[in-house]
């Protein structure tokens, strides 16, 4: 009888209720601060609040092949037969690749597939969300991978910022682009675009910003059967509920997820005023 473990990594952990699973194990990236080094789980959101406000040198990087190995073992030793990796998009992180290369040095039986869909964190949380209800109903290791392929074959992230500095501290914008930005309060709206952050366009308003993220909501509404929406507010809560009670009243079919953080990772990355949204359709 198969026996599936399900692998993710920290960035993908914005979801309390991927919590309640015992067959879910997490590979952890790592934040470097002025030099020093932690798993994401080791920085809580109001240590990383700090950092940010007081603008330290901080770095990211992916967990290592041999940490995947020992997760890969882990499972193996705890009785799994399979192993369903899912990691953040592999054209932002090398987190797949080490997830790969230690999948080509496990000695012991256990058959493992690595999937990396072209978004990331609550993007990435949203399909795994559906994945891991259906394990814990018992679905065969053919069918779930059937069924990723459907759950993120039209997944999409998109998302505003309130501050640009970030985005060129991570090299997506240049620093004049930046402070032009700042300075004359542009919302930049980035989306993964084949797996990519890409800034794609720049709006003088939250509201316009709110318009764009509703307009491509409608277009799932109208183009797929079943819509999962994911809406993250990063201390912006009030345009958070602005898209949930819209959705709410035009869209009651499409199933809705708050989310209010994002990982360390991320926060080094994108800062910690935004909200957007992350879709699947099917």
């Amino acid at each position: 009888m198969e026996k599936i473990g399900l692998l993710i990594d920290t960035t993908t952990l914005t979801r309390e209720d991927l919590k309640q699973y015992d067959f879910i194990k997490v590979a952890q990236l790592n934040v470097s601060i002025e030099g020093k080094t932690y798993q994401e789980s080791e920085l809580s959101y109001d240590e990383m609040m700090k950092h940010l406000s007081d603008g330290k040198k901080m770095l990211t990087s992916q967990p290592s092949p041999g940490d995947f190995l020992k997760l890969y073992d882990s499972f193996f030793q705890e009785g799994y037969s399979h192993v369903f990796v899912i990691t953040l998009s592999e054209n932002i992180s090398g987190t797949y690749q080490s997830a790969v290369i230690a999948k080509t040095m496990v000695e012991n039986p256990i058959e493992i597939i690595v999937k990396s869909p072209k978004v990331a964190s609550f993007g990435v949380a949203l399909g795994v969300a559906i994945l891991a209800k259906e394990i814990s109903k018992g679905i065969s290791f053919s069918e779930l991978e059937a069924k990723y392929n459907i759950v993120f074959s039209n997944a999409h992230v998109m998302f505003t910022l309130s501050n640009l500095m970030h985005l060129f501290r991570g090299g997506r914008l240049n620093r004049i682009s930046a402070l032009l930005g700042t300075v004359l309060r542009i919302k930049p709206i980035v989306e993964m675009v084949d797996g990519r952050l890409q800034l794609t366009r720049k709006e003088r308003t939250n509201i316009a910003c709110y318009n764009i993220f509703m307009d491509v909501i409608d277009q799932y509404s109208k183009k797929y059967q079943t819509v999962y929406l994911d809406i993250v507010q990063l201390n912006r809560v009030e345009w958070g509920e602005k898209i949930k009670q819209a959705v709410e009243t035009k869209y009651p079919n499409i199933s809705i997820n708050m989310s209010s953080s994002v990982s360390p990772v991320f926060l080094v990355h994108l800062g910690d005023q935004g909200f957007g949204v992350a879709l699947l359709g099917f």
